[in-house]
């Protein structure tokens, strides 16, 4: 008799068990139910600058990748509604990080140009005597009154592998500051705006570093 009571003690613990398993499972089941947010991911998109009147140079030249400030040093899609706020697209983010962007574009472009007989990336392990190094400052969309922009500030060096002397090497410095009126508050139009500084951009280093570059 105490053997069947135990017995039946047992069979109804895993009767109850399982019952109760079940139902965490349907819970969670329905708990999950909600569509997660998809996130859209965003690049930049404008046809390389034309510079026109350029006299191919016999140097090869070699884009290094620019550092980004830490404000912005991610895929987030950044704007600053009011002074000392920074927030983010919450379901919107860039392809890749703007430090990337502006790098390969500016590699793209300055082969685009047709002014150097090769054009190599950070990614390649052919040495170059002219070489460019930079830093992305600031990649954002600002609000002010009613003001929307795409703001892009970098730095840019421009060095000269064949030279000895240190302070030679370092042909010039320069810090570039576009800026281009949104029509709205959307990652569609901010990405539109940056595509247009970065086409700026390009061109007006393309030029800088001709100017310099080529022999007098």
């Amino acid at each position: 008799m105490g053997d069947r009571m135990k017995r039946g003690k047992t069979i109804n613990f895993v009767k109850m068990s399982f019952i109760i398993a079940i139902v965490f499972i349907v819970a969670g089941c329905f708990g999950r139910s909600k569509a997660p947010h998809l996130v859209e991911q965003y690049s930049l998109e404008y046809a390389p600058p034309t510079v026109e009147s350029l006299v191919r140079i016999g140097e090869s030249i070699k884009v290094e990748r620019f550092p980004v400030a830490q404000s912005f040093n991610s895929q987030a899609m950044v704007y600053r509604a009011q002074p000392y706020k920074l927030a983010a697209y919450n379901y919107n983010r860039w392809r890749v990080n703007p430090g990337d962007m502006v790098t390969d574009y500016l590699t793209r472009d300055l082969r685009a140009a047709n002014v150097f007989p090769a054009v190599f990336s950070y990614r390649d392990i052919e040495g170059t005597r002219f070489i460019v190094e930079g830093g992305v400052e600031e990649f954002l969309e600002t609000m002010e009154k009613d003001n929307l922009k795409a703001v892009l500030k970098t730095n840019v060096s421009f060095i000269d592998g064949s030279q000895k002397e240190l302070t030679k090497r370092v042909v010039f410095q320069k810090r570039y500051h576009f800026e281009e009126s949104l029509k709205e508050h959307s990652p569609d139009e901010f990405a539109r705006g940056m595509s247009v500084n970065m086409q700026r951009f390009s061109e007006q280093v393309i030029k800088d570093i001709y100017g310099v570059a080529v022999p007098r």
